[in-house]
């Protein structure tokens, strides 16, 4: 996992800023040897600083470089990977006049940054990104201001491109985004989509999948993660069978996997390997909950004849699910799925919009 954010200089008097700098972004800092001192660090890096650069390149999600800019982008050349993997990275002069915001980073941080970083030091930002400096929304904005995960992240180029020269995009909004979108974009938000010929770049928001979805057309999403996935299992079952029941239960009603916020169940159950692999493969936590617990909420309730056999107790994947939704609502019921119980809620905030 990577770190936060590094300050990185090469001169005294960048050395002297990057203090400044460090102490405004709450980051880390790393100034040469000979320099450390003067600017009260206990140790500094003795090696070239294109060695240090690069490793911090690799080790942290963003990176002030505060040196030309000549010697950033020839420091940082050999390690450049790609625009969802690289960090943030801006460079700054050392009297802090003109900041640049040299990659933005997967969520454009980069540019938030060095806008924040210029009014600190009351220099100018230099900011190139084409949708920032057409003030044209931003995907990567949109869900992070709404909570939102990014599905095939790949695809924000694309996006922005499109945007950028006017080409067609719809959105097909389940959510309901309040924002104001660009006048080439076509906003849905009915229960179907349907597309014209030549729409094909589609962004989803919310958990649902289109359907008839035809296969030149690009489909990025923007997923809520809200729905808990209940679920109740024989003993021994393997980690791979219950994901793939997972997945079947979703594919059979058009819904995003990557929606799911954790999986819950029963603490009878808690320490299954198949289920721990199953959570950890989704990147997910595991909710586990007392009989006890489950009994409070299964009035009402499909009685389970799989779980009343295996577990000698009523009903385990709804009640679990809707307590790990926190008492949201259930909007798949329980499915059998050999040996395997699956249900989902959603989340308590998120049920109203669905009534």
């Amino acid at each position: 996992m990577k770190s936060d954010k590094i300050v990185i200089s090469i001169t005294k008097n960048g050395s002297i800023l990057g203090k400044r700098v460090a102490a405004f972004l709450k980051a880390g800092l790393k100034a040469p040897a000979r320099f450390a001192s003067q600017i009260g660090l206990d140790y500094g890096y003795d090696r070239p600083a294109a060695s240090e650069i690069q490793t911090a390149f690799n080790g942290y999600e963003v990176l002030v470089l505060i040196m030309a800019t000549s010697v950033a982008v020839r420091s940082i050349a050999p390690v450049i990977g790609n625009s969802q993997t690289d960090p943030a990275v801006i460079v700054m002069d050392e009297a802090g006049k003109f900041v640049i915001s040299l990659f933005p980073g997967h969520w454009g941080e980069g540019n938030r940054i060095a806008v924040d970083l210029a009014k600190f030091t009351g220099g100018m930002a230099v900011i190139t990104t084409a949708s920032d400096v057409n003030n044209l929304l931003c995907l990567d904005s949109v869900a992070r201001k709404y909570g939102l995960t990014l599905e095939n992240p790949e695809l924000l180029v694309k996006y922005s491109g499109a945007v950028i020269n006017g080409d067609p995009v719809v959105i097909w909004d389940r959510w309901g985004i309040n924002e104001t979108w660009p006048e080439n974009v076509r906003v849905v938000t009915g229960e179907s989509l349907e597309l014209a010929d030549n729409e094909k770049l589609v962004v989803v928001i919310g958990y649902r999948e289109p359907l008839g979805i035809k296969s030149d057309t690009k489909v990025f999403g923007l997923r809520p993660n809200n729905l808990v996935v209940g679920v109740g299992c024989a003993p021994g079952v393997p980690g791979t069978r219950i994901i793939g029941a997972i997945r079947r239960y979703f594919r059979e009603r058009n819904w995003s996997t990557r929606s799911i916020q954790s999986l819950a169940t029963i603490d009878l159950r808690a320490e299954e390997s198949g289920l721990k692999a199953a959570a950890q493969e989704l990147g997910v936590p595991l909710q586990v909950f007392k009989e006890e617990e489950l009994g409070s909420v299964r009035d009402g309730l499909v009685k389970s004849d799989f779980a009343e056999k295996n577990m000698g107790v009523g009903g385990v994947c709804e009640p679990a699910a809707i307590l790990g939704s926190n008492h949201g609502g259930l909007i798949g019921a329980m499915q059998n799925l050999n040996q395997i119980t699956v249900a989902v809620a959603i989340l308590g905030k998120d049920y109203l919009a669905e009534l």
